[in-house]
């Protein structure tokens, strides 16, 4: 598994991953700092307020989105020139394949979340941000983040490995982030069922008014079950399928 792993490191197009990493932080952060500046009279100017206003846009649409785009640039080469009837002619398990594309997906988004983290940092010393800095917040929401796209991360290899299009990876991206307007609203025992919603609840800091209703025990147990849910579907239908 180690030498599959090195060869989707190795096939990563890093510029490409980065640039889209930079312009994530760097919109959510420009959005955030001009909210905490232009909002002075409800927030106050601190770090508590730049992370939450942060993840509203972030946690919402592009840390969701991104992880698609990326699912797609993992399987891009494999959709050229029939490269997945090559690969799975290689001496590995399918389902070692399959899962190192997941493991692949998982490294690019928690580079993103821990660029978001660094990108909290700067932005706060530039705006001269007040207070302390709310370390188990934005720890536990950087991380709970991350933690809960595994559901999403599954579904959008299963997805990847069909779309033969980049442009079609990243319309069903966007089209599928839109909803989370709405969905995030609803209390956490709802909306988690829906893929793309479970990183805003798991990112945004409890105890203000703006929270989403967040149930840990059975945000964990949804976020469990519809993971196992598609890494069955999506294992069985990989090893199944006849690649041409």
């Amino acid at each position: 598994m180690y030498k599959l792993l090195l060869a989707e490191i190795r096939k990563v197009r890093w510029f490409l991953i980065f640039l889209l990493i930079t312009m994530d932080v760097a919109a959510s952060y420009v959005l955030a700092a001009g909210s905490v500046r232009s909002l002075t009279d409800y927030f106050a100017p601190n770090w508590h307020t730049l992370y939450f206003q942060a993840v509203s846009f972030h946690g919402m649409f592009l840390l969701p989105m991104f992880g698609g785009i990326f699912a797609g640039f993992l399987c891009f080469y494999e959709h050229k020139n029939g490269a997945w009837k090559q690969l799975l002619t290689m001496p590995f398990p399918r389902w070692k394949i399959y899962f190192v594309k997941f493991v692949m997906l998982l490294i690019l988004i928690l580079i993103l979340q821990l660029v978001f983290l660094a990108g909290y940092l700067v932005t706060g010393k530039l705006i001269q941000a007040e207070d302390a800095i709310p370390w188990k917040t934005v720890l536990s929401g950087v991380f709970g983040g991350w933690l809960a796209c595994f559901p999403l991360g599954m579904l959008q290899i299963i997805l990847s490995t069909r779309f033969k299009s980049m442009g079609t990876a990243l319309l069903f991206s966007i089209s599928m982030v839109i909803p989370n307007i709405v969905i995030t609203g609803l209390p956490s025992v709802l909306g988690a069922w829906f893929p793309f919603a479970p990183p805003y609840y798991a990112m945004f800091p409890q105890g203000m008014n703006l929270s989403p209703n967040l149930e840990l025990l059975p945000f964990t147990v949804i976020l469990t079950v519809t993971f196992l849910v598609y890494f069955a579907l999506g294992l069985k239908s990989f090893i199944c399928r006849e690649w041409v």
